[in-house]
């Protein structure tokens, strides 16, 4: 406790990863979100329309961390689409925050190294 008082790293935890979404639907439509990794399930999140949502977590020390997560949009939340959200490269720099935008057309993403760009359609 007191070496996190002090900005100290756990030397058992990588670094700190966020994983923030948004809710840019059109037509006052909700999103739900589901994410997953191999130890950890992230409750499933029913966000309202221009809502922002997140969660952070450490990477594992092995360089392991993988989360996975879904995304629904439409009636009964039938279209989704499934994805890598956070895939841990040990030869390149991680942390920070992996952003996801809902649009219409597709999922887009962005971090501090990327711009905002469409990665994905929806099912």
């Amino acid at each position: 406790m007191i070496g996190n008082a002090y900005g100290i790293s756990n030397p058992f935890k990588g670094k700190k990863t966020s994983l923030l979404f948004r809710n840019s639907l059109s037509h006052n439509k909700w999103l739900k979100v589901r994410c997953k990794s191999g130890d950890n399930d992230v409750r499933e999140r029913y966000m309202k329309p221009g809502e922002d949502w997140g969660f952070s977590f450490h990477d594992d020390v092995m360089g392991e961390t993988l989360f996975w997560c879904t995304m629904y949009k439409g009636a009964d939340y039938k279209i989704k689409k499934t994805f890598d959200a956070y895939v841990q490269d040990k030869r390149m720099p991680h942390g920070g925050s992996y952003n996801y935008v809902a649009q219409e057309d597709g999922i887009y993403h962005s971090t501090l190294i990327h711009r905002m760009r469409k990665m994905y359609d929806w099912n």
